[in-house]
């Protein structure tokens, strides 16, 4: 994975963290909120159309309350022979209409319904009531409130009789409530806009004008829904005929068989919840786009901190990685310098005979061809010098990372040339088993270099230290697997326990003495080929010696 798309793998899982960790409470706990605030303003609604049905039918039944003992008082101060005179009903209607203002007409009736005597704004003396439905039931129950209906007026009205006894016959007193002041009573109520207040009976007949549609008489369309029993004068919403949703409330009478019916439009009866609902939701929208902005803001800073820091251990590992190397070339140097040694010792004895023989020399003797051999002889060393002294340059001078197809064999054969003479020097067998197949791996030569050079040359330590300079042997050994190519890299030196080769990759541990190890090298050489995709394994016996086991991808050629 590249670095660019560790980033963003890395930002997307902070940024991830850091808003749906606090976003889906906050999200809960505003949708848990609204569902509350909901149902408690819903029944607070419900409560207070409730509460308005139930004062309102109240004072409807007080009203006809009042209009039935307005008549009763009059007819049980008066008698049927005083009312009878249109005088004294006319002096009767006024002082009751002083006291309460409510009526619009007064009549007197004998016991077979005929009327006797009228007072207000129609032609009825003389008519015969009594088939008719609200005198029957004057006379059954001694007073009656009669349903709107029309009579003979043709007029929608309600009137209200009472039932009287004098000089041993009954009687009954009748006046009309006036249908304006009774619409005032009935019709008071008004919730917002739309809502309002009429009276229905058990047929679901208006009994008194709704403002908003139908007449007196007419049948409510959403009656059967209004009409909940005697006993219910709760709220609740329902769908109108005419397609709105209303919130409704009703209450039974007690001075008559109707229902107090309270309504109102849902839409303007909840507006202020969805007042709420929208706030909530404008709380939703901005607290989640505060947090969407904070997170990616700290998001940036941590991904840039973290990229920082990356940087910051890629630089220390390459100096940690210069570093190991400059500690190897400082263990070859004591083996190159014998090497160089040699030849030195070669070119001096050389020069000495030179010097002695230039004494005697004559031109085109035997021996200026001597003197000729003897220059070739040392350039020839000072060529080994060359050599040896660039391989040690070429070591430690700074690289830069290069991958590329590394051929084992070839890789291995040059490695070899590198330690082979300290292997000499020291007296430790050194052997290579390298197959011919050419095994491909792909990586960095000059890091695989620092790996192989770090692991023989700890080899070599751990074999002088056990045989001296008899008796050692370290071999390198090339094996292929499947998909892998693995070098082995063995010694019989004094070997690990258990304890030791746990720590052995670990930064700054070593077993060699003090100022003889930096303890970087064996965790340098596992971060190399962990990062080339391989693995490094030690299998070692205390006393018999330890086995590195480097594994590496097996590169195929295209």
């Amino acid at each position: 994975m590249t670095g660019r798309a560790y980033d963003r793998k890395i930002a997307r899982f902070i940024l991830g963290n850091m808003t749906i960790v606090p976003l889906v409470p906050f999200l809960v706990l505003l949708v848990v909120g609204a569902i509350l605030f909901s149902g408690a303003m819903e029944k607070s609604i419900m409560a207070r159309i409730s509460q308005t049905a139930r004062d309102h039918g109240m004072m409807v039944d007080s009203f006809l309350n009042e209009r039935r003992a307005d008549l009763a008082l009059l007819a049980s101060i008066s008698s049927f022979e005083a009312l009878s005179s249109p005088e004294n009903l006319e002096t009767a209607f006024g002082n009751l209409q002083a006291s309460s203002g409510a009526f619009m007409d007064l009549g007197v009736f004998d016991e077979a319904g005929v009327h006797v005597a009228y007072t207000g704004p129609y032609r009825l003396e003389g008519i015969d009531y009594q088939e008719e439905f609200w005198f029957r039931k004057t006379m059954a129950t001694g007073s009656w409130i009669s349903d709107v209906f029309t009579g003979f007026r043709k007029t929608p009205h309600v009137v209200v009789a009472v039932r009287a006894q004098g000089a041993g016959r009954p009687w009954v007193l009748r006046a009309t409530i006036d249908t304006d002041v009774f619409q005032a009573v009935t019709g008071e109520v008004r919730i917002g806009q739309t809502g309002e207040a009429f009276l229905l009976n058990d047929e679901g007949v208006y009994q008194s004008i709704r403002p908003s549609r139908g007449k007196l008489m007419e049948k409510d369309p959403d009656s059967d829904a209004y009409v909940m029993g005697d006993g219910w004068a709760g709220a609740r919403v329902i769908a109108c005929r005419d397609g709105v949703k209303r919130v409704f409330a009703s209450v039974r009478l007690t001075e008559k068989p109707w229902r107090l019916v309270v309504v109102q439009d849902t839409r303007e009866a909840f507006e202020n919840r969805m007042r709420i609902y929208l706030v909530i939701f404008a709380v939703m929208v901005a607290g989640s786009g505060a947090l969407l902005g904070v997170g990616y803001g700290l998001t940036t800073r941590i991904v840039s901190r973290i990229r920082r820091s990356d940087d910051a251990a890629v630089h220390l590992e390459e100096q940690l990685y210069r570093a190991a190397r400059l500690a190897e070339l400082g263990e070859m140097a004591a083996g190159f310098a014998h090497e160089i040694n040699n030849p030195l010792q070669v070119m001096q004895s050389e020069l000495a005979y030179m010097a002695e023989t230039v004494r005697d020399v004559e031109e085109g003797t035997e021996e200026v061809g001597m003197i000729r051999e003897s220059l070739d002889q040392m350039r020839l060393q000072i060529g080994r010098c060359s050599d040896i002294t660039r391989s040690v340059l070429n070591f430690g001078r700074k690289s830069t990372t290069r991958d590329q197809a590394v051929v084992m064999g070839d890789f291995l054969a040059d490695v070899a040339k590198m330690v082979r003479s300290r292997a000499e020097v020291s007296g430790v067998q050194f052997l290579t088993e390298v197959p011919e197949n050419g095994s491909r791996v792909w990586g960095d030569p000059s890091r695989l270099q620092q790996v192989f050079l770090n692991l023989i040359n700890n080899a070599l330590d751990a074999v002088e230290a056990r045989h001296g300079s008899c008796g050692g042997k370290v071999s390198v050994a090339v094996r292929e697997e499947v998909d892998t190519v693995c070098v082995d890299v063995s010694d019989n030196g004094s070997g690990m326990d258990e304890e030791t080769r746990s720590k052995i990759f670990s930064p700054f541990f070593t077993t060699k003495p003090p100022g003889s190890g930096t303890g970087l090298g064996l965790s340098v050489c596992f971060g190399i080929i962990e990062g080339m995709g391989g693995r490094i394994h030690v299998s070692s016996t205390v006393g018999e010696g330890s086995v590195f086991t480097i594994s590496l991808p097996r590169h195929l050629e295209q």
